[in-house]
C-alpha cells in the first residue's frame, strides 16, 4: 500500500491538486469562521448565512488571483494572502452598501477580515510544516536525476540537503565538456522511477543538444528544471522558483504544450475505446479466422521503436506464416522499398491467405489500438518501425522519432507504401513541426478514404 502511495504522489498532476484541494478547503474554513464569528457577535446570523456561499466563492476567487494556491514560492507569501484578504474585506463593504439587508456592517466586515486572515495564516502555517516535516522524513518525495560537472552537483547536492525540498536525489550523471551523455540518460530514464531532472549548465550545450535532452525527458513524461547562470538571472524573470536553497527555471517543450498534450491523449483515449468497442465483432472473427486457416499464434508481437528510441511491443494480426522473419533475410535482395532502409516487397511470400484480405482492408493494424490505450503509441503519428528499420537509418532519419508514434500518419494518407523512405521522414517531420488536433482528425478521416480505396496497401 505504501508503495502504490509513492507512487501516486510521485505524479505532479496528482500533489499539485491534492494541494489546491487542501488550500481551499483551510481558505474555505477560514472564510467561514470570519463571517459566522462575526454574525455571531453582531447577532446578525440568519441575515449573514443565507449570503454565505457567496462570500466565501467571491473570497476563494480572491485568494486565487493572488496566486495562493500556486507552487510554493507563491502561497507562501503573507502580502498575497493579506492582499486578498483586503480585497475580501473591501467587496463585502461594498455589498453591504448595495444590500443593506446582508447583515455585514463595517464593524463585522473588520472582525471577519481579522479573523480570516489569523486562521488562513496558521493552518497555511501548519500546512506547510507539515509538508516539511513530511520531506525531512523523506516521505512522497519526487526521484529526481541532476545533470552537470561535478563541483556544480556537489552544490545543487548541498542546496538540496540544507533545506527540506520535493526532490530525492536518485542519480547523477556527468556534464563534460558541454556534451550530454543522451543515450545514458535515456536508459536511466527507462530503467528508474525518475519523475524530475534537475540540469545545470544548460548554457554549455548547444541549442540542438538542448532540444534533444528535452525531447527525450519530456516523451517520458518527465519534469525538466535548469539552474540558471548568474547572467540568465539578471536578464529575465524566472518562471519557476522553489524554496530549495536555488533558483529554478521548469522548461517546457516548445511544440507541444500540456493542454494540447492533454487533447492529444484524450482524443487517444475515446478513439481507442470507441474502436475497441465497436469494431468487437469483426476482431472476433478475425481471430476465428486467423486460427482456423494456419497454424500459430493470433497476435504477431514484435519491438518497434518508439518515440526518442524508446523500444516497445507492437501488437498486429498475424498476416503471415509463423516462420515469417526467419524468411526475411532470404528475401533482402528483393526488397522494393528505395534506398533498402524499410522492407517492403509486393506479393510477398509469407503472407497467408487470410493475411491479404486484412493487409488490403489494414486491419492487420487494428490490435495496435491497444498500444494507444496503453500509452504506447497514438492514433496519428509517424509509423513505429522494426529494429531492423531503424538499425539502417541515419541520424536525420531519426528526428521523426521526436512524436510518438502512431497507427496513421500524415504519409500513409499520402501514398503510403508507393512512397520512398526519404518522403516518408519528410512528411513526417512536416507532422511534427505543425500539428494541431484538426490535422490528426483531417488524417483520420483521410485514413479512412485511403483504406477504402486500397491507396498504397499491399
Amino acid at each position: 500500500m505504501r508503495g502504490v502511495a509513492r507512487t501516486i504522489f510521485s505524479f505532479h498532476a496528482f500533489r499539485r491538486l491534492l494541494s489546491v484541494v487542501v488550500l481551499v478547503l483551510v481558505d474555505a474554513t477560514a472564510l467561514s469562521s470570519g463571517v459566522l464569528a462575526s454574525a455571531y457577535f453582531m447577532g446578525t446570523e440568519q441575515e449573514v448565512v443565507s449570503y454565505l456561499p457567496v462570500v466565501l466563492v467571491v473570497g476563494l476567487a480572491l485568494f486565487a488571483a493572488h496566486d495562493l494556491y500556486d507552487r510554493a514560492a507563491g502561497r507562501r507569501d503573507p502580502g498575497a494572502l493579506l492582499g486578498a484578504v483586503l480585497w475580501w474585506a473591501g467587496l463585502l463593504v461594498v455589498g453591504s452598501v448595495v444590500y443593506p439587508g446582508s447583515g455585514f456592517g463595517l464593524g463585522g466586515v473588520l472582525l471577519s477580515a481579522l479573523v480570516a486572515l489569523v486562521v488562513s495564516g496558521t493552518l497555511r502555517l501548519l500546512y506547510e510544516q507539515g509538508i516539511e516535516w513530511i520531506y525531512r522524513r523523506g516521505s512522497f518525495r519526487i526521484p529526481t536525476l541532476v545533470i552537470g560537472e561535478k563541483g556544480d552537483r556537489e552544490r545543487l547536492i548541498r542546496a538540496l540537503d540544507a533545506s527540506p525540498s520535493a526532490y530525492k536525489l536518485v542519480g547523477a550523471l556527468d556534464l563534460s565538456d558541454g556534451n550530454v551523455d543522451l543515450p545514458r540518460i535515456r536508459e536511466m530514464l527507462d530503467e528508474t522511477e525518475v519523475r524530475n531532472v534537475i540540469l545545470i549548465g544548460a548554457e554549455r550545450l548547444a541549442d540542438e543538444e538542448f532540444l534533444d535532452l528535452l525531447r527525450s525527458i519530456r516523451l517520458r513524461k518527465v519534469k525538466l528544471r535548469v539552474v540558471p547562470g548568474a547572467v540568465t538571472l539578471m536578464k529575465s524573470k524566472p518562471v519557476f522558483s522553489e524554496y530549495v536553497g536555488v533558483p529554478l527555471f521548469e522548461v517546457g517543450y516548445p511544440r507541444l504544450d500540456n493542454t494540447q498534450r492533454s487533447l492529444k491523449r484524450l482524443l487517444d483515449v475515446v478513439g481507442s475505446l470507441s474502436g475497441l468497442a465497436l469494431l468487437s465483432p469483426l476482431l472476433l472473427t478475425v481471430v476465428t479466422l486467423i486460427k482456423l486457416t494456419s497454424p500459430g499464434p493470433v497476435f504477431f508481437k514484435q519491438k518497434r521503436v518508439g518515440a526518442d528510441e524508446k523500444i516497445f511491443l507492437c501488437y498486429k494480426f498475424r498476416s503471415m506464416y509463423q516462420d515469417a522473419e526467419r524468411r526475411q533475410a532470404e528475401l533482402e535482395a528483393r526488397n522494393e522499398a528505395e534506398g533498402g532502409v524499410i522492407f517492403k516487397i509486393k506479393n510477398d511470400p509469407r503472407i497467408t491467405p487470410i493475411g491479404q484480405f486484412i493487409r488490403r482492408w489494414s486491419i492487420d493494424e487494428l490490435p495496435q489500438l491497444i498500444n494507444v490505450l496503453l500509452g504506447e503509441m497514438s492514433l496519428v503519428g509517424p509509423r513505429p518501425l522494426p529494429l531492423r528499420d531503424f538499425e539502417r537509418m541515419g541520424e536525420l532519419h531519426k528526428k521523426r522519432l521526436a512524436a510518438i508514434p502512431g497507427i496513421t500518419g500524415y504519409w500513409q494518407t499520402s501514398g503510403r507504401s508507393d512512397l520512398s523512405f526519404e518522403d516518408m521522414v519528410r512528411l513526417d517531420l512536416y507532422y511534427i513541426e505543425n500539428w494541431s488536433l484538426s490535422l490528426d482528425i483531417k488524417i483520420i478521416l483521410k485514413t479512412v478514404s485511403a483504406v477504402l480505396r486500397h491507396q498504397g496497401a499491399y
